[in-house]
């Protein structure tokens, strides 16, 4: 485990990767730190928040990693600079165009990427509530930055130009 490793949308996060059986190394490392496991919201799976710096959200039925996220103690970055505690004003300032133009809102998630595998879970409150990321207070705190299987996909459309589809 790594909390200062890149955080690789899609993909992985501190050593953890998506679609990874995880039993064996949280046993391992309830020896070394600090382990909690909850139930999750959705009770075919369970969470497990390691050090205050990283949640794994498990199956159940065998413990394979669905979801991950960054928390406040994780020093990782995507694309060199986000990080869990970042302020919306940070992301914004830090962002070059493309990056920009790929984030949405959508659900309970400020995606930063068109493949929707990376993104802030954004506090209650701002769920559903708005649609660009400009109408987020500047000084809101982003605290947790999550890594999970893509929800777009590029595909063919008319005319074979690549267009964005949900994956099924």
């Amino acid at each position: 485990m790594d909390f200062d490793a890149d955080i690789v949308p899609g993909r992985s996060l501190g050593g953890f990767a998506l679609g990874e059986p995880a039993l064996t190394r949280v046993v391992e490392l309830e020896q070394r730190h600090k382990v909690r496991q909850w139930p999750a919201l959705d009770p075919r799976y369970t969470c497990v928040r390691i050090d205050d710096a990283l949640l794994l959200i498990v199956d159940n039925r065998d413990f394979v990693v669905v979801n991950l996220a960054a928390l406040a103690g994780y020093r990782g970055r995507l694309f060199g600079y986000i990080g869990p505690g970042l302020s919306v004003r940070e992301l914004i300032a830090g962002a070059p165009s493309a990056l920009l133009a790929a984030m949405s809102l959508d659900d309970e998630y400020l995606y930063l990427d068109r493949e929707r595998s990376v993104g802030f879970e954004l506090p209650t409150q701002y769920q559903d509530a708005v649609d660009r990321i400009e109408n987020l207070p500047a000084t809101l705190v982003l605290e947790a930055l999550y890594v999970m299987p893509a929800l777009m996909q590029r595909v063919p459309g008319r005319g074979g130009k690549l267009v964005w589809r949900p994956v099924e």
